[in-house]
């Protein structure tokens, strides 16, 4: 993570501060800045011989982004990569709710220890199925909002002041989210494993259900 963010955001916010203070064009600033999250995920991709699918979404970004903003020379495109990057993952979120399972169900299992326990979840506990469903919601809400609230910020703060705000919102979007998600999940799958173990005439009288 926090190499992520030295690559993504650090480094990027450096490269046009120092650019732009040598009289460089902030287009060519900004897209000097997209340089260093693409050839990370290259690196990376190159070394363990496969790219992932967040990694496909930001090269996409990274380079329409550039593309667009050296085609029109508008910083504005360049600086749209970030919104594009989250709204694109908090689409494929809400796409998944079509699938018979959710994107979180697979993100919840994804160690092989843990896919076993998890099917055996979705297929006897219905409010399992409710629980991952809901948690690929807010995520898909979640991201899109996100995105949406940053191009709304791009024309309102100068370039330098967007930047760093651009980057603690994706931040602080991707930590609430992950923090929640972890915490409402482990509790109310906790609590349907509870309640599916009880045996039925038990679980008409609980003092819980009549809550």
């Amino acid at each position: 993570m926090l190499k992520d963010i030295v690559v993504s955001a650090v480094l990027p916010y450096l490269a046009y501060l120092v650019l732009t203070a040598y009289g460089v064009d902030m287009v060519m600033a900004l897209v000097a800045g997209s340089l260093f999250p693409i050839v990370s995920i290259i690196v990376a991709a190159w070394r363990e011989k496969r790219l992932q699918v967040i990694g496909v979404i930001t090269l996409a970004a990274n380079f329409a982004s550039v593309i667009g903003s050296l085609y029109f020379q508008s910083p504005a495109m360049a600086l749209a990569k970030g919104s594009l990057i989250t709204g694109i993952i908090g689409l494929v979120f809400g796409a998944s709710l079509l699938a018979p399972r959710p994107l979180v169900f697979y993100l919840a299992s994804a160690a092989p220890e843990e896919r076993e326990h998890a099917e055996t979840r979705w297929q006897t506990l219905p409010a399992y199925r409710r629980i991952m469903r809901l948690i690929t919601f807010v995520w898909f809400a979640g991201l899109v909002l996100e995105a949406g609230l940053r191009l709304l910020l791009i024309p309102l703060l100068p370039i330098a002041v967007f930047l760093p705000v651009s980057e603690v919102m994706w931040i602080g979007c991707f930590t609430l989210l992950t923090a929640w998600s972890y915490r409402y999940g482990r509790r109310m799958t906790a609590r349907a494993q509870s309640q599916a173990s009880m045996p039925s005439g038990a679980n008409e009288i609980s003092p819980s259900n009549a809550v």
